[in-house]
């Protein structure tokens, strides 16, 4: 407590993301009573708290808006998806499905398919730009797996709800594809509240 933590700039480099986020998440912090701002002198821990937890916060906060873009834009292929899907890509997609389904019955959480089943439902959108942000915001997620205890186990309940993505896609059903979605969108908010200090 009383330690004054890095700049702005700094912990923008650390958490690989933008002032703006890294601003944001300590008007939070001052919010919460975390961290304390001393005019010219900088942002400080406040004596009722301890550094753990801004380090945690500010992963938390982060996390969360990666979520939310990624969120977004694959709403927005899943509602392509449904009008435009073709037979081959959803046989694609639910091969990737149903490799998942096959290591979930076993215990265990199948990254590598996981990827392809997104990677194939964004494909279907047939547009680069899209593909790309989304590949990279998956990517910038996946660093945050050291802080997040028994994640797997966590996102092994994800499963059922790609089942469920899945056959409302095929099935022309908007409404129980968000659904879904949003099952899978608050799993990982859970698997983000294992977060854990590895500093």
């Amino acid at each position: 407590p009383g330690d004054k933590i890095p700049s702005e700039r700094d912990l923008a480099k650390q958490f690989k993301t933008g002032r703006n986020s890294v601003r944001e998440a300590l008007r939070i912090l001052e919010n919460e009573s975390i961290v304390e701002v001393k005019t010219g002198r900088g942002v400080f821990v406040a004596q009722n708290s301890e550094l753990d937890s801004i380090y945690l916060k500010l992963i938390k906060v982060n996390y969360m808006e990666l979520m939310d873009t990624k969120m977004i834009l694959e709403n927005a292929v899943i509602e392509y998806a449904i009008k435009k899907a073709s037979p081959a890509q959803l046989q694609k997609l639910e091969a990737y499905l149903s490799a998942m389904e096959l290591e979930a019955s076993q215990g265990v959480f199948d990254h590598k398919n996981d990827h392809y089943f997104h990677r194939s439902l964004l494909e279907i959108r047939n547009n680069k730009m899209v593909l790309e942000i989304v590949l990279n915001l998956i990517k910038a997620l996946d660093k945050y797996a050291d802080v997040l205890d028994n994640a797997d186990s966590i996102w092994l309940n994800t499963v059922p709800y790609h089942r469920d993505m899945f056959e409302a896609i095929k099935n022309d059903d908007k409404k129980a594809a968000f659904d879904a979605y949003d099952q899978i969108y608050n799993i990982d908010i859970i698997a983000l509240n294992t977060a854990r200090d590895v500093t």
